[in-house]
């Protein structure tokens, strides 16, 4: 009996707890929204790197000295592949050019980085609109980025994110400044 409701007790604790807990962390894409139809055809199309966090600062180091990115994600020529475009605006001013191959896995919204297998991939939603949070992870890092269709984001979208992070107990935050024009994306 006394171990019944001690059992008892430590659950109602821990449902007040969760009740309580403003800790939301970001909702993994279902795979079973893979019907050729979504995933992932609704993310191809020009995305703004907004914000990063992470738990340590060297998982956002590379992140430090840009000031804007703008980033188009097409489809492959090749089947199960997508092809990821970017133009970084560094602080300078100066714009570089980047370009990598995502490998869709099936039945899974993980994406593989061509050339280096350790890197995973996972898309997770954003409660607000015409938004991404992409989780980082590879032997050094892991870090979660925000995108937007829009350069200019919302504040409240920048705090949920923040907030998102957090739960996930990455305190380090990095906001992209983009105080210049974005650069313009390259034709492949």
């Amino acid at each position: 009996m006394l171990h019944r409701t001690w059992s008892y007790l430590l659950y109602l604790y821990g449902a007040l707890i969760s009740a309580l807990s403003p800790c939301t962390p970001p909702a993994p894409l279902p795979a079973s929204r893979l019907d050729g139809d979504q995933f992932p055809w609704q993310y191809l199309g020009t995305w703004h790197f907004i914000s990063g966090a992470a738990a340590t600062p060297a998982a956002l180091e590379t992140f430090a000295g840009t000031d804007s990115s703008v980033f188009h994600m097409g489809q492959s020529p090749q089947p199960q592949r997508l092809q990821l475009r970017a133009a970084l605006r560094l602080k300078s001013g100066a714009c570089v050019p980047r370009s990598w191959i995502y490998l869709l896995k099936e039945g899974s919204t993980d994406l593989a980085t061509e050339g280096r297998p350790g890197m995973r991939t996972e898309l997770f939603s954003s409660k607000c609109p015409d938004t991404i949070i992409v989780q980082e992870s590879d032997r050094d890092y892991q870090r979660i980025l925000l995108y937007s269709r829009t350069p200019h984001l919302a504040d409240e979208c920048i705090e949920d994110f923040r907030n998102q992070a957090y739960c996930l107990d990455m305190e380090e935050f990095l906001l992209i400044p983009r105080s210049q024009d974005t650069c313009q994306l390259q034709d492949s």
